[in-house]
């Protein structure tokens, strides 16, 4: 276990565990497994939770009175759970001390921690980087806000561990001594939330306090670190230092470069799009100590790519389908587009809950990149209106069955139909991986059709 973590878990013998969703039956199954008492209270109506080791207290809407409960140890707080809810309020005015699955995890484990955050791209990054230490040979585990929860994958066989992070995460945890760790990029986002974008930017910055190696992107000044760690940078221009990331150009070709040295050609790349080439470019930074140079053009071929993240899916009657459902905000889908060639062979499926932010950022793009939009979901009339004032023709539909119809109907050979939504998915379906499931079978079923 780590030493240096104040927060010991041989010292615990009773715990509260506020907010029971995925991360929070992680801590709980996680300190049951070490024989301490767990209370859980959760601020939602009953839900049927199937195998639940332990009662639920639900709709607690504040810390129970003295004598209601067993006195505890400590609480963890589930990410999902706002920081001004009265359950957290009221605990923490109790002298109840307040901690988070991440902090259970720095205190249960003993080994390097690589830390990865950003409004885009967290998940792709840190998928590759888990990806490229394990191809060489090492033993690496990989969650965090993406797949496994970080408690679920602590293996004694692991030599490291890669952590997906995100803002609630990283503003719930202690500062934490990553051995490196990323920023990957700030646009706006979960401002219904934060109280604003300093206050978003900070949350992401706590990744960098104790870190031993800060890795930002040169293109975002808001990624910059104001920390003593190590500095190194990545970006798709030539790189500045000996130790930085970044695009040369050797006969005629792009080349993954670190300082001089060049890797691998970036024709040769498994993901499409210059958002990925940033995100193997932070991938690289990130496993450097890790990954040796001769051996890193091999383990870059050998990825692939996530589901729902700018992924092909068919190509019918000359028209190619690329679901990007986990394009949840507005900088991933502008990321999209920017990698499409300005041609305006785009028709866009976006729309769903936009989270309070301001679309209209997004104008330049439709009116560059996009001959037809289809909109969808709680705001897509916001997008449809901001398409109409630049010109791109557009459409409201209700369902994703019917956006893929409507595609169909409009897009030409030679087009992409993309799904890009820039909102969250929680106002029409189950989650972005729903969406993009609905999409990959509307999507096939147009083939299928085709064929007969």
């Amino acid at each position: 276990m780590n030493s240096t973590s104040p927060l010991n878990i041989d010292q615990l013998s009773s715990v509260a565990v506020l907010g029971y969703g995925v991360t929070g039956e992680s801590v709980t199954r996680f300190l049951l497994d070490r024989n301490i008492s767990v209370s859980v209270y959760d601020t939602r109506a009953p839900r049927d939770i199937s195998h639940c080791p332990v009662e639920i207290q639900w709709q607690t809407s504040r810390w129970p009175e003295a004598g209601l409960v067993n006195p505890v140890d400590c609480a963890i707080v589930s990410p999902g759970l706002d920081m001004d809810a009265c359950l957290i309020q009221s605990a923490r005015a109790a002298g109840v001390s307040l901690y988070s699955d991440i902090d259970l995890f720095f205190a249960a484990i003993d080994g390097p921690v690589i830390g990865i955050t950003g409004t885009n791209g967290k998940s792709t990054v840190t998928s590759l980087v888990g990806h490229l230490i394990n191809a060489v040979g090492h033993t690496c585990g990989v969650g965090g806000n993406l797949g496994a929860a970080a408690l679920s994958i602590i293996d004694p066989d692991n030599e490291c561990y890669v952590l997906e992070l995100s803002s609630f995460q990283l503003e719930r945890s202690l500062l934490h001594a990553y051995s490196a760790s990323t920023v990957l990029n700030l646009s706006e986002d979960h401002l219904d939330k934060h109280t604003d974008m300093q206050a978003y930017t900070a949350s992401k910055h706590r990744i960098y306090a104790n870190s031993k190696t800060c890795i930002y992107n040169r293109a975002d000044p808001l990624t910059l670190p104001n920390t003593g760690g190590r500095l190194v940078s990545f970006g798709q221009d030539e790189p500045p230092g000996a130790d930085d990331w970044g695009i040369r150009i050797s006969a005629d070709q792009r080349f993954i470069a670190k300082g001089e040295m060049l890797v691998c050609p970036v024709s040769q790349l498994p993901l499409a799009g210059e958002h990925n080439e940033q995100n193997v470019l932070a991938a690289c930074a990130l496993t450097q100590d890790w990954v040796e140079l001769s051996m890193l053009s091999q383990a870059l071929a050998s990825f692939q790519g996530l589901a729902h993240r700018f992924e092909q899916v068919a190509e019918v009657g000359g028209v190619n389908y690329i679901n990007d459902s986990k394009a949840t905000n507005l900088g991933a889908t502008m990321a999209a587009l920017v990698g499409m060639s300005a041609d305006k062979h785009v028709v866009l499926i976006a729309g769903g809950d936009a989270k309070g932010v301001d679309l209209a950022p997004l104008s330049t793009l439709l009116e560059t990149r996009v001959n037809h939009l289809v909109a969808l979901g709680q705001d897509g009339p916001q997008l449809l209106q901001l398409a109409e004032a630049v010109g791109v023709t557009g459409t409201l539909v209700a369902t994703m069955q019917d956006a893929v119809e409507e595609s169909r109907r409009v897009a030409r050979q030679g087009d992409t139909v993309l799904l890009s939504p820039a909102c969250a998915s929680l106002d029409m379906f189950a989650s972005y991986v729903d969406r993009g499931e609905q999409f990959v079978r509307a999507v096939r079923n147009l083939d299928a059709v085709r064929m007969t």
